[in-house]
C-alpha cells in the first residue's frame, strides 16, 4: 500500500477513471429519475380517470400516427356534437394555443406560451389556482379580457410582486390577472408548463389569433366505460361531420390511457437502462485504466518483487498485495465519486430549480462495481507480479 502513497500521480490517474464513472453513474440517475418523476406526474395529471385527448391534423403526440389532413377542421361544435350526442362523455374543454409570445407588465417584458381553455379546464386538466380565482363560463362567453399566470411568469415577469389584479399585455391585447397557476413543472414534451398563460378559450380564438379552429380537446368518459367503443363513435361521428370519405385519412386523432402506458414504459427503458448504461461504460474504461497502469507498476517494481520472494513472500501474497492495491484505489476513486456527485447535484438541483435526491443504491452498485472493477483489473497484474522469479527481477 505504501506504494500508492509514493506514486501519487500514477495512483491519481487510476483512481479518476472510477472518480469519473461513479460520479456519472449517480448524477445521472439522480436526475433521470427525476425527470422521470416529473414527467410521470405530468403524465397522470393530464390522463388521470378515463379520458381522451382529441388532437387535431392526425397528431404526432407521443408516437401516434400522422395524418396529411388539415388542422383546422376541428372545432368548439364538434365538442358539443361530441357531448350531445355520446352520453359517455361526461364534459370536455377545447384547447389553443399560442406561444411564445411576448407578455408586457410595466416597462418589463418576457416570453411565455399563452393557452386558450374554457371554464372547464380546471375539472378536466386537473389543475386549478392557489391564488386568485378561475374565470367562469360568462368570462368564456363574453370573451373577457383575463388570464391566469404560472409561477415562472410571476418570478419573471413580476419579479416577486403579486400578479393578482395587476394588467399585462400580448400583444394588442391586454389581459387582467384573476389567479395563478398551480405549479405543474416540465410536461412531456419537455414545455416548462409554469411558463405559461392561460385566457379563455374565446379571447384567445377572437382577440389573439382570430381563428374559428382548435388545436386539440381533452374529454372525461365516465368511469367504468370501455373506451374503445367510445373513441369508435367519436371517429364515425367527426368522419361524418368532417365530410371525410371511405379512403381519406382521419384529420384528427386520438389518445388513450392505453397508448400513454405504452409511452410510459418506453420512457421507463430510457431511464431504467440507457442511462446508467452508458455511466457504466464509463468504469469499466476506468478499470481498463487501471489494468493498464497496474502493469506499468508491475515493470516498475520488479526489484521489489524480487526481492519480496527472496526473503519468503509467497506467490499468493504477491497476487493478494497487487489485488488490493488496485481495488483500494478504484474504492477510494468511489468513495471520492460519490462526494462529488452529492456537490454536483446539490449545485444543478440550484442553478435548474429541479429537486434530485441523491440515490443510494445506485451509489452503492457504483462503489460495488468499482470494487469489482478493480479486482478484476488487479488479475492481470498480480498473475504477472507473482510469475516473477527473484533471480530474473534481483539481477
Amino acid at each position: 500500500m505504501g506504494s500508492l502513497g509514493k506514486h501519487k500521480l500514477r495512483t491519481f490517474f487510476m483512481a479518476l477513471g472510477t472518480l469519473i464513472g461513479v460520479a456519472a453513474l449517480t448524477v445521472v440517475v439522480a436526475f433521470g429519475r427525476g425527470t422521470q418523476e416529473a414527467v410521470l406526474e405530468n403524465i397522470d395529471r393530464m390522463f388521470s380517470g378515463s379520458s381522451i385527448l382529441l388532437t387535431a391534423g392526425g397528431g404526432s403526440m407521443m408516437g401516434g400516427p400522422m395524418s396529411d389532413g388539415p388542422t383546422t377542421t376541428l372545432t368548439i361544435q364538434d365538442l358539443e356534437a361530441i357531448e350531445a350526442t355520446i352520453p359517455e362523455v361526461i364534459v370536455s374543454d377545447p384547447q389553443q394555443m399560442a406561444g411564445p409570445r411576448e407578455v408586457v407588465f410595466g416597462g418589463r417584458s418576457d416570453e411565455a406560451r399563452i393557452t386558450g381553455n374554457s371554464h372547464n379546464a380546471e375539472r378536466v386538466w386537473n389543475r386549478g389556482v392557489t391564488r386568485g380565482a378561475y374565470f367562469s363560463g360568462s368570462d368564456v362567453e363574453q370573451s373577457a379580457r383575463v388570464a391566469l399566470v404560472g409561477e415562472t411568469v410571476v418570478r419573471e415577469l413580476f419579479e416577486g410582486a403579486d400578479p393578482i389584479g395587476q394588467q399585462i399585455r400580448v400583444g394588442t391585447v391586454p389581459l387582467d390577472v384573476i389567479g395563478v397557476l398551480e405549479p405543474v413543472g416540465i410536461d412531456p414534451h419537455g414545455w416548462d408548463r409554469d411558463d405559461e398563460i392561460i385566457i379563455p378559450i374565446s379571447t384567445m380564438m377572437r382577440r389573439v389569433l382570430n381563428v374559428d379552429y382548435i388545436m386539440m380537446a381533452k374529454m372525461l368518459v365516465s368511469p367504468d366505460v370501455e373506451l374503445d367503443p367510445v373513441v369508435y363513435k367519436i371517429e364515425e361521428l367527426l368522419r361524418e361531420r368532417h365530410a371525410l370519405v371511405a379512403d381519406v385519412p382521419n384529420d384528427f386523432h386520438m389518445i388513450t390511457p392505453v397508448q400513454v402506458e405504452e409511452f410510459v414504459e418506453s420512457s421507463n427503458r430510457v431511464f431504467t437502462v440507457f442511462l446508467p448504461l452508458i455511466a457504466a461504460v464509463s468504469i469499466v474504461v476506468g478499470g481498463i485504466v487501471v489494468a493498464n497502469l497496474m502493469l506499468m507498476a508491475v515493470n516498475e517494481r520488479r526489484a521489489e518483487i524480487g526481492l519480496r520472494k527472496a526473503v519468503g513472500a509467497r506467490t499468493r501474497d504477491i497476487w493478494l498485495q497487487f489485488l488490493i492495491e488496485s481495488a483500494s484505489v478504484t474504492a477510494l476513486g468511489g468513495l471520492l465519486a460519490l462526494g462529488l456527485g452529492f456537490v454536483v447535484l446539490q449545485i444543478l438541483g440550484r442553478v435548474m430549480d429541479t429537486a434530485a435526491r441523491f440515490p443510494w443504491e445506485a451509489a452503492v452498485f457504483g462503489m460495488g462495481a468499482a470494487i469489482a472493477v478493480g479486482l478484476i483489473a488487479g488479475v492481470a497484474p498480480a498473475r504477472r507480479a507473482a510469475e516473477l522469479e527473484p533471480v530474473q527481477t534481483l539481477r
